[in-house]
């Protein structure tokens, strides 16, 4: 019996480029980041674990792929 009707479900979490508030550095950021991110050349805090998506304090400029 063949399943042609049965969709492959897509991830719903992403990898993302996001430019740091305080010095513009681009990083890239796991969208569900269980542990708090820091800018590489500030140290400002990018991403912070919230339990599922993770609260992103920058400006997300795309998709990582």
């Amino acid at each position: 019996m063949k399943k042609d009707h049965v969709e492959i479900p897509k991830p719903s979490s992403k990898f993302q480029k996001v430019n740091c508030n305080e010095c513009g550095e681009l990083q890239i950021v796991y969208s569900h980041a269980s542990t708090q991110v820091a800018c590489n050349s500030c140290g400002n805090a990018i991403a912070e674990a919230t339990g599922s998506k993770a609260k992103i304090n920058g400006k997300v400029s795309g998709s990582a792929e």
